[in-house]
């Protein structure tokens, strides 16, 4: 669900950089769509649906490189 979803990025985010917050996130059909932001700037990513199937058992250390390396450059970005 989109809660869940939101919470596994916000994780990734803080424990990276918590100055970073999401600004707003979209459902498409086979990926979600995140904004982030840190002062003035803004950055989007776009996280698959398979990237994040692969990272449901975050809670317990289990995510998909892929979407962790995006979610970091994103924040480098920033």
């Amino acid at each position: 669900d989109k809660g869940e979803v939101k919470r596994l990025i916000d994780s990734l985010i803080q424990a990276r950089d918590p100055e970073v917050t999401i600004d707003s996130m979209r459902k498409l059909d086979f990926s979600y769509i995140f904004t982030l932001s840190k002062r003035e700037r803004c950055e989007e990513v776009e996280l698959t649906r398979s990237e994040i199937e692969d990272s449901w058992d975050w809670r317990r250390g289990n995510i998909d490189s892929t979407l962790r390396k995006k979610i970091e450059n994103t924040i480098a970005e920033l």
